[in-house]
C-alpha cells in the first residue's frame, strides 16, 4: 500500500490509535502473535485428548474458526486464522513438547520424593514383551497414580531383565532408586 494511502486509511478506521508510538504497535503484534500461539498449544491438545488424526486442524478447525471469525465477529478470519498455525507438523510438534514437558515435571517431583513403583509385563499382539511403570504418591493432598513409563523388552522377560530395564530408565532420568519404597 502506498504510504498516503496507509496514512489516510489509519487516520481514517484507526483514529484512537493515531497518537500512539511504533512501540505500542510492536508491542500488540507481539501479544496477538503470543495469543496465537498460546491458541495452538491448547487446540492441540484438544486434538491429542479426542485422539483424532493431527490433520484435522487445518481441514476442519481452521476453516470452523474461519466461520465463526466471519459471522459472528465480522472480522476478516484470514487474520485471525494466519496467527494460529495448525498444519500437521506444528500440531504433532506441539503434542510431542506438550508431552515431554509432563514427563520431565514428573521425573523432577520423583527425584525429591519417596514413591511406591508397580512394575507390569505384558504382550502385545506381535509377541512383543512390553515393561510398564507406575508410580503413586500424593501431590496437594490428592492421591496421584501416573505411567512413568513404557519400554519394550529386547531380550527375554525374566527378572534380571526387568531390573535391568527399570535401573536404566532410572539412571537417564537422575531418579535415584532410593526414592522407592515399599
Amino acid at each position: 500500500m502506498k504510504p498516503s494511502k496507509l496514512k489516510s486509511h489509519f487516520t481514517r478506521c484507526h483514529a484512537d490509535k493515531n497518537t500512539e508510538d511504533v512501540s505500542y504497535f510492536r508491542a500488540l503484534r507481539e501479544k496477538q502473535d503470543r495469543d496465537g500461539l498460546a491458541a495452538s498449544y491448547k487446540i492441540s491438545l484438544l486434538i491429542a485428548k479426542t485422539g483424532k488424526p493431527h490433520t484435522i486442524g487445518e481441514e476442519l478447525l481452521i476453516p470452523a474458526i474461519a466461520e465463526v471469525v466471519e459471522t459472528v465477529l465480522h472480522q476478516r478470519a484470514r487474520d485471525v486464522t494466519n496467527k494460529i498455525p495448525l498444519n500437521n507438523d506444528i500440531v504433532q510438534r506441539r503434542i510431542n513438547a506438550m508431552a515431554e514437558d509432563v514427563e520431565n515435571t514428573l521425573c523432577c517431583f520423583l527425584r525429591q520424593n519417596e514413591f511406591p513403583l508397580q512394575v507390569d509385563e505384558s504382550t502385545l499382539p506381535g509377541n512383543e514383551a512390553v515393561l510398564l511403570g507406575y508410580v503413586r504418591f500424593i501431590r496437594e493432598e490428592r492421591f496421584v497414580e501416573e505411567l512413568l513409563f513404557s519400554k519394550e523388552f529386547e531380550t527375554n522377560t525374566r527378572g534380571e531383565s526387568i531390573f535391568q530395564v527399570v535401573q536404566e530408565f532410572f539412571s537417564v532420568k537422575g531418579i535415584p532408586l532410593q526414592n522407592i519404597i515399599d
